[in-house]
């Protein structure tokens, strides 16, 4: 077969869609190549300034500011009214923190950047915004870093505008409420890594944004005007303080005499903030911070009627609640993470009251790396049905090997609270050995995962070969009893549950996941699937064979249950 040039080949519709997507430098050089590229760049509606697209490395960032300046004026001066510009996206990285924020906010020529290019005549029309500055890290290595550059809202352009994306940003300045920007066709702000957010500001930019209906905050601080009113009482360890003047106590009564023992306890936490957001549909709060004008972290009492949506992640170390009837609620996302500093009745009681304001949702999803604290939530109302319509529940906790109580009893705190659930989907690890990390770095490559997939291919064969005999691998039978499972009783299970996942990855000296598959083959009345993986793959190692039947299938077993009639 003889190579050609199949890219000329597409129609020039899917040419503009590819270029939408490529760097201003590179998509400006097809112009080059031929006739019919001459106006293929222009015609894309895109201009996406990347300084990668500069030689020289990281190191030399501010190198490439002169360049990168000529070139962003060329660009949006050669769109017009001919080839209105849709989408402009600025991408700036460099080696360290300082050299992003040198590159955008001090130079010889100009001080910012950003703010000549926002103010562009070329900009009116531009739909689609994105500014992301940020520094190099590892590629398996979580983004975490602070602002670069200050942002005017009032130099946005708002009039067309739909989609804005805001990262690494120091400070977001908005206008006052006598001059407000107004955002008639924003559908979507996401704010990630910015330094400070002004909680009333961004409440304006909100109230003025009438069709915004995709809210994602991720490694935020916003910052409310609360300010907390002066305290008579000073907080500490009780401690005896002698008075600093003399009292006549013969002429003084009780009510009035000085305090001679100062209260050294916690001192009541601020009032929690509140956020309208009467047309957003999905809300994203991503290990945000919310501060007073102390620097006190307060709570979140959402007003969202029409969220279909949540996702948070956190440590609740303050309550986020949601205080309007959102009856068209879908999915509830939580990552729970407690703070190690935190006090642990405040948290627990801080994620039940999220929670249980969310409980119309049909889809709820919790991951965790503290099982413990989940199954202090539970207390003492682990038969309340809390969710009365959800569907589906996934959970994803870590638990300490042969330390199984706890994660029995958190599975059947949540087994009681969603009586109508048709679908559970199960993911335990250790927290010792199941973060797979190498090197430094997580979700990097396992190196045992070529061995896993070897096992896998025997552990299969095994399963085929034995037609129904006792596994000779196995020499003991699993024992049947989990605490806070065993011996009682679950209304899902009873009528609702059909499908139960579960993830595992055995340790030698544990079979949880061994006796979870048990419990529910034999006590989900109504269970049509059960699908397992066992992590490392070795499912004849501990999988019973008195379960059921096993099927291969792509990383899972799936066992449909064979009951006597």
């Amino acid at each position: 077969m003889t190579g050609g040039d199949r890219i000329s080949d597409l129609p020039d519709d899917l040419l503009q869609h590819i270029l939408y997507f490529a760097p201003a430098k590179e998509g400006a050089s097809t112009s080059a190549l031929a006739r019919r590229w001459r106006t293929q760049w222009l015609s894309s509606g895109a201009v996406n300034l990347d300084t990668r697209s500069y030689p020289g490395d990281r190191m030399q960032l501010y190198s490439k500011r002169p360049a990168f300046v000529r070139d962003s004026g060329v660009a949006l001066a050669a769109h017009g009214r001919r080839w209105p510009l849709r989408k402009f996206t600025v991408r700036v990285e460099g080696q360290q923190c300082q050299s992003v924020e040198i590159f955008l906010c001090r130079g010889d020529d100009i001080d910012d950047i950003l703010d000549p290019m926002l103010k562009h005549q070329a900009l009116r029309p531009v739909e689609e915004l994105c500014i992301d500055g940020h520094a190099y890290r590892h590629q398996f290595q979580d983004r975490q870093e602070s602002g670069y550059y200050e942002l005017n809202v009032a130099s946005l352009p708002s009039k067309n505008l739909r989609v804005l994306r805001i990262y690494s940003c120091k400070c977001l300045k908005v206008p006052p409420a006598s001059a407000p920007v107004a955002f008639p066709r924003l559908q979507e702000l996401r704010l990630h890594f910015c330094s400070y957010v002004p909680l009333e500001g961004l409440q304006r930019v909100i109230d003025f944004a009438p069709q915004l209906a995709v809210l994602d905050f991720h490694s935020a601080r916003l910052s409310s005007e609360y300010e907390a009113p002066a305290q008579d009482i000073i907080y500490s360890t009780s401690e005896y303080v002698a008075p600093t003047e003399d009292i006549d106590y013969n002429n003084t009564s009780e009510y009035d005499a000085p305090t001679e023992y100062r209260d050294y306890s916690t001192p009541p936490p601020p009032p929690p903030v509140t956020l309208r957001c009467p047309s957003i549909t999905a809300l994203v709060l991503s290990d945000c911070t919310w501060l007073d004008r102390h620097h006190s972290r307060a709570g979140v009492d959402l007003d969202a009627p029409v969220l279909r949506c949540f996702r948070y992640k956190g440590d609740f170390e303050r309550p986020v609640t949601l205080k309007s009837q959102a009856t068209g609620l879908t999915r509830l996302d939580i990552g729970f993470y407690p703070n190690s500093l935190s006090t642990h009745d405040q948290t627990c009681a801080s994620f039940s009251q999220c929670v249980e304001s969310f409980n119309n949702a049909k889809v709820f999803k919790l991951k965790s790396n503290n099982i413990e604290f989940i199954t202090a939530v539970s207390g003492g109302e682990t038969r309340t049905a809390l969710f009365r319509s959800l569907q589906l529940l996934e959970l994803e906790v870590q638990y300490n090997p042969g330390q199984s109580k706890a994660t029995g009893q958190a599975i059947a705190y949540f087994l009681h609270c969603c009586p109508v659930i048709r679908e559970l989907r199960l993911t335990l690890s250790t927290t010792a050995s199941e973060t797979r990390s190498y090197g430094g770095y997580e979700n990097e490559t396992d190196p045992f995962g070529v061995k896993d997939e070897l096992d896998f291919g025997k552990s299969v064969d095994q399963f085929f070969s034995r037609r129904g005999r006792k596994n000779p691998m196995i020499t003991h039978e699993v024992s049947d009893h989990i605490h806070g499972l065993s011996g009682e009783s679950f209304t899902c299970l009873q009528s609702s549950l059909r499908s139960v996942s579960l993830r595992f990855r055995r340790d030698k000296s544990e079979c949880f996941g061994v006796r979870l598959a048990k419990f529910f083959a034999e006590n989900a009345m109504v269970l049509e699937e059960l699908y397992i993986d066992g992590g490392n793959q070795k499912l004849h190692d501990h999988i019973n064979h008195t379960v059921g039947r096993c099927v291969a299938g792509s990383g899972f077993a799936v066992l449909p249950l064979e009951r006597s009639k």
